[in-house]
């Protein structure tokens, strides 16, 4: 017969009043993974009604994990005594409850674990997920997508994003606002629409495809904001001042897919940051005057050294090796 464990039975159980029978009960139910996401849930509510003393938050989860990667079996070989067997697994449930509980909702580290479901792309990755609203996201390489999983959608479309991302926005019936977060002081505002965003450290900027976006963002401590237009072009630099231009192009979700960057009058130092950003790879440049030279024109290549060698042969540069990092200089 299945565990019947709900809010209150768990809210019972946190406070320490919970009864033998419901403990077992609790533990046949947190064998199943989909009601472990629903107990950190029901935790975080009553921790928001219960704030606990804030120790070592990276102690505790280590702790944890330490728990959960424990089997049964391990702990039916510890003893022989099936009273002690069943007071050993529950002894295993408790701990993985106290550990749980010891996690203040101060921690952002919690919050990012439970609150949000986490998309990553490692370098040279693009990946495709499609949101729950209907939503497609293209996130390109080296990037990560933070969405709500719970309440997305319900009273707004809220998504944080740190790298370079497509979106091509699903319209909602209440006309409900699509914004895309960063770390930068900068949030595109959007309804129905296809745009990209690229938010890194030394940079950002958000190209418009198709319908209407409103930038909002933050200038020598002053809120100001934009609207851009299909075809416009804007760069925030690392103090987030605007600049607008006109979009030569938009098709980043084909290029990242064949490997291939496009270059438009991109000076080698700028080079180099993308480089890193895309592929992980480390360039430094002999003297400064590299860096002034430029890249125009569409680049494919499958991996960060090919890359390399297709500039090298181009501006007729020659390229070694010191440690990890690739070094450009003058033949």
């Amino acid at each position: 017969m299945e565990s019947v464990v709900n809010r209150q039975i768990l809210f019972e159980h946190f406070a320490g009043k919970s009864s033998p029978l419901q403990k077992q009960s609790i533990e046949e139910w947190l064998k199943k993974p989909n009601n472990q996401e629903l107990f950190y849930l029901w935790l975080l509510e009553w921790e928001t009604q219960h704030p606990q003393y804030n120790p070592s938050v990276e102690k505790r989860l280590q702790d944890f994990r330490q728990i959960m990667e424990q089997t049964d079996q391990d702990v039916l070989t510890l003893v022989g005594d099936e009273t002690e067997q069943k007071s050993n697994i529950w002894l295993k449930v408790s701990r993985i409850a106290a550990a749980c509980l010891m996690i203040s909702l101060g921690s952002w580290y919690f919050k990012d674990h439970f609150q949000y479901q986490i998309y990553e792309t490692t370098f040279g990755q693009v990946d495709k997920i499609q949101l729950a609203d209907g939503t497609m996201v293209t996130l390109n390489a080296n990037s990560t997508l933070k969405v709500p999983r719970f309440g997305f959608g319900t009273k707004n479309r809220e998504v944080e994003l740190s790298g370079e991302a497509v979106f091509s926005v699903t319209h909602t019936p209440d006309n409900q606002k699509f914004i895309v977060k960063t770390k930068r002081n900068f949030d595109v505002v959007v309804l129905g629409t296809e745009f990209s965003v690229f938010s890194r450290d030394r940079g950002a900027k958000v190209i418009l495809n198709k319908g209407k976006v409103r930038l909002e963002y933050q200038e020598n401590q002053v809120k100001k904001e934009i609207t851009m237009r299909p075809g416009e072009l804007v760069k925030l630099d690392i103090s987030n001042h605007v600049q607008k231009d006109t979009a030569k192009t938009f098709d980043p979700i084909i290029a990242w897919q064949q490997n291939r960057l496009i270059f438009e009058d991109t000076n080698l130092f700028e080079f180099t940051q993308i480089m890193e950003e895309n592929y992980g790879v480390k360039i430094k440049l002999q003297n400064d005057s590299l860096a002034k030279r430029t890249l125009v024109g569409s680049y494919k290549a499958q991996n960060a050294e090919e890359l390399l060698n297709t500039v090298v042969e181009l501006l007729d540069l020659k390229l070694s090796k010191t440690g990890n990092t690739f070094v450009l200089s003058e033949k």
